[in-house]
């Protein structure tokens, strides 16, 4: 709760600045202050409702208003998102991990995210950007001029206790690695 008051408190301090310096005139130049809006945000230490300042630029060309809010644009936060960019970063990282959603949700049961918001998320990370998966040691293997060959075979087994067969049944998986020199493929032939 004390961190969730300290975020909250950062965020309305982090705000009050960017005013000031609008005040002062050296950022949003041409924008004036219309109202203070709320939202509430999605952090690691839960939902923090926040009223942030929204301000608004009349365009001629489009003959339309420009609705800006600067503490979104520091946050990384798009019109309608809710969820901070720290806490995104976290859950995509668990996506090479091999992790359950409700694993995933329990390492951050104050963020309040359902199964349903952890899918999407996963759904809409962009692989190509960032390099997300868990395995920081990209060490690739070089076979130069030789064969690898890979097999993986798995099965279900009941195992029993007492002449009795459990509930429970245990996947054993088996993988098989031949390295082979060209070379001696054709002498062996």
């Amino acid at each position: 709760m004390e961190t969730q008051n300290e975020v909250k408190n950062l965020l309305i301090n982090r705000d009050n600045e960017i005013f000031k310096l609008y005040q002062q005139g050296q950022i949003l130049q041409g924008y004036k202050v219309v109202s203070k809006l709320p939202k509430t945000f999605k952090t690691e230490y839960g939902n923090i409702p926040i009223k942030r300042r929204r301000y608004v630029k009349y365009n001629e060309k489009n003959k339309k208003y420009i609705n800006c809010y600067p503490l979104d644009e520091e946050l990384g936060l798009k019109k309608y998102e809710r969820i901070e960019k720290n806490l995104k970063d976290k859950f995509i990282s668990f996506m090479g991990d091999g992790k359950r959603y409700k694993d995933i949700m329990h390492t951050t049961e104050n963020a309040n995210i359902s199964e349903k918001i952890i899918s999407n998320i996963f759904k809409k990370a962009d692989l190509e950007k960032v390099d997300y998966i868990s395995n920081k040691n990209n060490n690739k293997i070089k076979i130069p001029n030789n064969v690898l060959y890979i097999q993986i075979d798995g099965a279900f087994v009941p195992m029993r206790e007492n002449k009795k067969e459990l509930k429970r049944k245990y996947f054993f998986q088996l993988c098989i690695l031949v390295l082979m020199k060209k070379n001696q493929l054709k002498q062996e032939k």
